[in-house]
């Protein structure tokens, strides 16, 4: 008998309250591996109380959920990679993997807890782990529109994944608009409208998805008389409440703006123009030190770079590093922001097992989660 055989069958030879107790607190990769140990380890880590267990470990330990992967989205839109984060820090080389989804892909709304949302060519509304095949087409809301914007969270007090959606709808004979806000339970499979005529009118689509903290997910909004705010949607009350920017922020000067969070920090990204005009950007990022609080917002740094601004890709991947990243396939070029130290590097990475063009479309984070669970 091979070695290999012998250490699956002391494995299984386990005391199951040891077993129990122990595989929640273990890397998902190592669990996909363990359950082909037997057919109890298999099922019991597939099981939903073991799900929900896990992510709930997970969660725990890793409050900021920095992602693992980056998910590269080819131009025929049929075709799915991901790379390993980590190795980008290492290597000058990277393989990219492939991910067979049972929908295509076609553009990522958000990501949250393994799960991504994202439409199909047929702009249906779909959920997936990319590290398994099976996908969820969730049913329409009746407010569906080519200008609809995502949001996509995990509202802990429930136990539920919701999305929200925001759609801008144009009044006849006017330059007004109406604005809806819908929400889908995972746990009911149904949508429900909340608000029509939303107050406020969202002008950046997030391409990495929308930022999620304190269980309220957040845009970046132009409220009516045209001031800037953040209108931030709490996933348990189901309501919008507003967040002030730094009062110092002038959005005259701003060409770009974006949301996100740091070391579980909310936090605003802009980038402009140097001044006198010239090819340099200027990046400033500021900090929300403490949720909810105004007089928190700290300026945390200014960079002045030849980079970019129009990069493809922009997260957070450390409690500490920003990852910037443009494609220029076959390779991706990333900057990488240290905060504590306030330096920026940036390397070429070439990818290979995957030729085609393709651009960054977001992250996700390798777990268990299945909305199977739900079901």
């Amino acid at each position: 008998m091979s070695e290999s055989s012998n250490q699956m069958r002391a494995l299984n030879q386990l005391p199951t309250d040891l077993i129990e107790s122990t595989l929640p607190l273990l890397p998902s990769k190592s669990l996909g591996r363990f359950k082909s140990v037997s057919k109890r380890w298999n099922s019991l880590i597939s099981s939903p109380d073991f799900i929900k267990t896990h992510i709930l470990n997970y969660t725990k330990n890793n409050p900021n959920l920095n992602p693992t992967h980056l998910i590269l989205v080819l131009d025929d839109f049929e075709s799915l990679y991901s790379l390993e984060i980590k190795q980008l820090n290492t290597l000058t080389t990277v393989t990219a993997k492939s991910l067979n989804l049972q929908v295509p892909l076609v553009r990522i709304l958000g990501s949250c807890n393994g799960l991504l949302l994202y439409s199909d060519m047929d702009d249906n509304l779909c959920l997936v782990n990319p590290i398994t095949p099976k996908t969820l087409k969730i049913p329409e809301s009746g407010r569906e529109s080519n200008d609809n914007l995502y949001g996509f969270g995990y509202d802990s007090s429930t136990d539920d994944y919701k999305v929200i959606s925001i759609s801008h709808m144009s009044v006849s004979n006017s330059d007004q608009h109406s604005s809806f806000v819908c929400v889908y339970s995972l746990r009911n499979n149904s949508w429900n409208m909340l608000l029509p005529n939303l107050p406020y009118y969202v002008h950046y689509p997030e391409r990495s998805g929308v930022p999620l903290l304190n269980n309220n997910l957040h845009w970046l909004v132009t409220r009516r008389r045209s001031r800037r705010t953040i209108a931030a949607f709490s996933l348990a009350e189901e309501e919008f409440h507003e967040i002030g920017l730094p009062d110092s922020i002038n959005f005259v000067r701003w060409m770009f703006s974006k949301l996100c969070a740091l070391n579980g920090k909310l936090v605003v990204v802009l980038s402009a123009n140097s001044y006198p005009p010239g090819p340099e950007y200027i990046n400033e990022l500021w900090v929300m030190e403490e949720y909810g609080v105004h007089e928190s917002w700290k300026i945390r740094c200014i960079l002045e770079d030849n980079m970019d601004y129009d990069f493809d890709f922009f997260a957070q991947v450390s409690n500490r590093d920003i990852l910037l990243v443009k494609s220029d396939v076959p390779k991706i070029s990333i900057s990488k922001y240290d905060m504590d130290e306030t330096r920026f590097t940036s390397v070429t990475v070439e990818v290979e097992g995957c030729q085609e063009e393709f651009v960054v479309g977001g992250t996700f984070v390798e777990t268990l989660e299945s909305f199977e669970r739900f079901r």
